[in-house]
């Protein structure tokens, strides 16, 4: 399913080569330039905004090109591309023409690992959190992983890290079908909700595309998932590996008991076919990272790892960056951010901030493609009941062209239809929703900003002020 031009085994880096990304500040092509760049190679990019992220990589010393032209591609030996990049893309146009390889970035990703004992993490939700936990296992008990993350792991500062060691641990993506390039992989399957109907079309050929995903399952290997999910247990039923279930239910082969609030984050007790390891109190906030935290055990379980050990390295995870993640306190009020884009992470991360702080919650919302929220509107217009007051953005379009048949302000009427007792505001851009949180934010307000555009810019400037 993915559109890469040339398969893996075709594909051959060496030191020297240029290799050319086109939308070089994504999280995963951001790793991956760092990646090979660290080879040896040598690496441009483009992106169409000058990001945080594209600052970071003139830094480490990769040129990048604000905007998308035909000559940034610069002679490039290989091109790589996303799902983002549209086919009218004047460097990808370019790369066709170029007569050189021009390949998807997941298969970029399953030739850097080709040799690796790998784990791929996939789901709706939560492949990011559990992705950087297995990396933090691993890493915690000396086997020298190497880790891609889509988003910004603390205990690694930074998306990715190449280990010498032939375990490698990974995120592979369902968004386009990306995913089908990792074939004979460990799996991890978190969750399967309805998301990204824009490339799948329906909720039944995107479980379809699971259920394929997980036939590339390496027959020695094995698949974790997530065994309170109708969904997920279906998809791996065409499973040849071993199946290892997990979940807060006792059927499950790795649960928890005794969860309890902690003041550093949330702790449990994981049992592993219900003999109890060493209590685990993680740092971060939330009952879906016990949830997380249990997918990294069975993970672990999977890979041969002790698990009394593995438990012990959970606790010293630190977290990712942007999920739920305290920027710090301004005039008295907490300022938190978070990448949640989809209903059922909205009420996760509001439910945390519930469960762990008694304060009045002000959420801002910045809706992430205009078909997600076409599709789900009804169900985000119904995930905001642990927030005391509502703001809502214009929608961040990414890869979209403007739809005029979905907006925030119908959002907006939708929420406060729910909620008539909730203050519901429509704000169109980042300023406007900085100014109204300076003016509305109270001391011991927890301030949170959710979405998965650039709604952290709100958060930022707040937390700078003076």
């Amino acid at each position: 399913m993915t559109n890469g031009a040339v398969t893996t085994h075709v594909l051959k880096l060496e030191p020297g080569q240029h290799v050319h990304l086109i939308g070089i500040g994504g999280v995963s092509m951001s790793a991956l330039a760092l990646a090979l760049h660290h080879k040896g190679l040598r690496i441009t990019g483009s992106d169409k905004a000058n990001s945080e992220t594209a600052q970071q990589l003139r830094t480490a010393g990769i040129p990048v090109a604000k905007g998308q032209a035909a000559e940034n591609i610069g002679g490039a030996d290989i091109i790589v591309y996303t799902t983002a990049i549209s086919e009218d893309n004047p460097e990808l146009i370019a790369a066709h023409n170029s007569g050189q390889p021009v390949i998807h970035r997941s298969d970029l990703i399953a030739y850097l690992l080709d040799q690796k004992q790998r784990i791929a993490v996939a789901g709706t939700h939560g492949k990011t959190t559990t992705t950087a936990m297995i990396g933090t296992i691993f890493l915690e008990l000396g086997y020298d992983p190497t880790i891609f993350v889509g988003g910004h792991c603390h205990n690694l500062d930074s998306n990715f890290r190449l280990g010498e060691s032939d375990h490698a641990v990974f995120e592979a993506c369902e968004s386009d079908g990306s995913f089908l390039a990792y074939d004979r992989c460990s799996q991890v399957l978190t969750s399967i909700e309805t998301d990204h109907l824009d490339t799948h079309g329906s909720f039944d050929r995107l479980r379809q595309t699971f259920a394929d995903f997980v036939r590339l399952v390496d027959p020695q290997g094995f698949v974790a998932y997530w065994g309170e999910s109708n969904e997920v247990r279906e998809a791996v039923l065409s499973s040849s590996a071993r199946l290892i279930s997990y979940g807060i239910s006792p059927e499950s082969d790795v649960t928890a008991t005794e969860i309890a609030i902690t003041a550093q984050g949330i702790g449990f007790t994981p049992l592993i076919l219900l003999e109890p390891l060493q209590p685990v109190n993680l740092q971060v906030f939330g009952r879906h990272n016990v949830l997380n935290a249990l997918g990294a055990l069975a993970a672990a379980c999977g890979a041969g790892l002790p698990m009394d050990a593995a438990a012990k390295a959970l606790a010293n995870f630190q977290g990712v960056r942007r999920r739920f993640e305290l920027l710090g306190q301004v005039n008295g009020y907490l300022i938190v951010d978070d990448y949640a884009h989809h209903p059922t992470e909205i009420q996760a991360t509001l439910a945390t901030a519930r469960e762990h702080f008694d304060t009045r919650i002000v959420a801002v919302f910045q809706p992430h493609l205009y078909s997600r929220t076409r599709y789900l509107m009804e169900d985000f217009a119904n995930s905001f009941d642990d927030a005391d007051v509502v703001g809502i953005t214009d929608i961040y379009a990414a890869r979209e062209e403007p739809r005029d048949d979905v907006s925030a302000q119908e959002l907006c009427e939708k929420i406060h239809a729910r909620h008539r007792d909730k203050q519901v505001v429509y704000l169109p851009t980042i300023d406007e929703a900085v100014a109204f949180l300076r003016e509305n934010a109270t001391p011991n307000d927890l301030v949170i900003t959710i979405g998965a555009g650039d709604i952290r810019q709100a958060a930022e400037q707040l937390a700078a002020t003076v």
